[in-house]
């Protein structure tokens, strides 16, 4: 098997096993708010249950941009002043 047909596998897989996800994250909220409970308790949402979707994704570049953009932000302000007066 090559590395470009595992992934393609690879990928599947995980398409089918998140589907799964949903059906068993659907069942479970069902039955928990089925019951008679406290709806103050209860998750205000099926994605804050059970997350499934990971969209939070980090970025490495994230502190270095930031960095960068006060840097000219700096210069730019020091240039502003000087041209003022």
């Amino acid at each position: 098997m090559t590395w470009a047909e595992f992934r393609i596998r690879l990928h599947a897989y995980n398409r089918l096993d998140k589907k799964e996800w949903y059906k068993v994250r659907e069942i479970a909220w069902n039955s928990l708010i089925s019951f008679n409970v406290d709806a103050k308790k209860l998750p205000k949402s099926k994605e804050k249950f059970i997350p499934l979707e990971n969209k939070r994704k980090h970025d490495p570049h994230k502190e270095l941009r930031r960095k960068r953009i006060a840097e000219v932000q700096r210069i730019y302000a020091e240039a502003k002043k000087k041209q003022n007066g």
